[in-house]
């Protein structure tokens, strides 16, 4: 299923950042529930609970009343006293009944109405029997019945507080819990989309990071495609419609400059072919001087061709830089073949070849690695000073094959390293005795190694110290230029 991404990349990053957010968001308002609850809850249970606490104390005050004037009346039988043992009676009742309306669990009701039923046992006697000294007897047995049942309301009460507290500290360690236990669940499930959308917010990002590295390196073959929001696909199309505009401009210079080369060979032959009937005296004898404009002329005409066939050399490049005929080969013969080819080179000047090779095989294009060995050699020849010593490594290094090729020349200046690799440029650092290249040789270098998605770089030495890599196995990239 293909991912639908929205039409700007602001949409994606206010998309991300609120499902990032929603699951925070959730578990702040659900623990905000959860307390709010838990406090509701608290509160109407605690003052549910001293309530009824503090109407069984009302209770049992207004017994001890109602003793002390029921117990007035048995001794003294005066009718103010059996008033007094009324009001108390009224106010008990009154209590009673207001506690009957409060929220009282089965053993405070039972409790509740065993006292209603010993205070009219108790009126009753009161009410029924007169100030009479049996009365007088009776009373603190009956009273003492009845201040039990109050005390017994009063416990009662006490034991559901503390029942309520409990129940609240149960309900506050399994709102804890609950609250743990979530923010443990949206904790790797925050982390998990924060990494879904950094995938989705870079991956467009990476793509043209990658596309503008393949322009500046010169690799316009690949289409590019952009996958992300509608802004960042249309910058992937201005970006190919730019790969395109760059390989027609390159197409063009390279036939310009295969059409300018072959238009001068055909002069250049002329020139050739005069200064060397000249120098031969087929046209007739030469003075010392005429036989020096002779040989200016033939050396200047050598160089004009080497000039060209470079030329001709880069423009063949440029014709094969995104096809690699790969195979397995083993390098350290490669090291060898073209250490023979450059040996009259190399035996003219007196110099004394290193080879520090082992025995490496890896999946290339066999005729590109040895161009970029014999340019990279032919510069070393070339810089070498009379009887110099040139070193060539060739080792494993993990996944990928090293090359190292070094020299006692006069180096690369530190302002210029970045600049070899660049078609035509030509360094400062040039012997006088050399004869002047193309500046091409490192530029195909460059691009044959980066064809085989490897590296080459210019290291510190008392010479010219180059080091490249290629991948010694078969990569996706060898084997659809192959």
């Amino acid at each position: 299923m293909r991912l639908s991404y929205p039409r700007s990349f602001l949409s994606l990053l206010l998309i991300g950042f609120s499902i990032v957010a929603a699951p925070l968001l959730f578990a702040l308002l659900s623990n905000a529930v959860a307390f709010e609850r838990l406090a509701g809850i608290s509160e109407q249970e605690v003052h549910a609970a001293v309530k009824v606490t503090q109407a069984s104390r009302a209770v049992l005050a207004s017994i001890t009343s109602l003793e002390r004037s029921a117990r007035q009346y048995a001794v003294a039988g005066e009718g103010t006293f059996l008033d007094a043992y009324r009001t108390d009676r009224t106010r008990f009742r009154a209590l009673t009944r207001e506690l009957e309306g409060m929220a009282l669990d089965d053993a405070q009701r039972s409790t509740l109405v065993e006292v209603e039923k010993q205070e009219a046992a108790i009126n009753a006697l009161v009410t029924g029997q007169g100030p009479v000294p049996a009365l007088a007897q009776r009373l603190p047995h009956e009273f003492d019945l009845l201040v039990e049942g109050g005390q017994a309301l009063v416990q009662l009460g006490d034991r559901v507080i503390d029942a309520g507290i409990e129940e609240l500290r149960t309900q506050a360690v399994q709102s804890r819990n609950s609250v743990f236990w979530l923010m443990i669940a949206l904790i790797p499930t925050a982390v998990a989309l924060i990494a879904s959308f950094t995938f989705l917010i870079s991956r467009p990002i990476r793509q043209v990071s990658a596309s503008i590295r393949g322009l500046g390196e010169g690799q316009f073959s690949k289409p590019i495609h952009i996958d992300g929001p509608g802004d960042m696909v249309r910058l992937g199309d201005q970006l190919d419609w730019l790969r395109e505009r760059l390989m027609t401009l390159e197409a063009q210079k390279t036939r310009f400059l295969q059409h300018i080369s072959h238009e001068l060979k055909t002069p250049l032959t002329a020139l050739r072919e005069g200064s060397d009937l000249l120098s031969s005296g087929v046209v007739g004898n030469l003075n010392a001087e005429q036989r020096e404009i002779a040989r200016i002329l033939q050396e200047n005409s050598i160089e004009l061709r080497k000039l060209i066939e470079g030329l001709l050399n880069y423009s063949a490049v440029h014709a094969q830089a995104s096809y690699l005929d790969a195979k397995i080969v083993p390098l350290r013969d490669v090291v060898r073949r073209v250490v023979n080819d450059r040996k009259l080179a190399i035996v003219t000047k007196g110099l004394r070849i290193e080879l520090n090779c082992e025995n490496v095989v890896a999946y290339c294009d066999e005729e590109k690695v040895r161009v970029i060995l014999d340019n990279l050699l032919s510069n070393a020849v070339k810089f070498s000073p009379e009887r110099g010593l040139v070193s060539i490594k060739l080792y494993k290094e993990r996944a990928d094959a090293v090359f190292e090729v070094l020299d006692e020349g006069p180096g690369i200046p530190a302002a210029e390293r970045e600049k070899i690799f660049e078609a035509f440029y030509r360094g400062t650092e040039v012997p006088v005795s050399a004869i002047k290249g193309s500046g091409l040789g490192l530029s195909i270098v460059k691009e044959y190694v980066t064809l085989h998605r490897g590296s080459v770089e210019v290291l510190e030495g008392p010479g010219a110290h180059f080091k490249l890599r290629f991948p010694r196995r078969k990569t996706g990239a060898a084997e659809a230029a192959a």
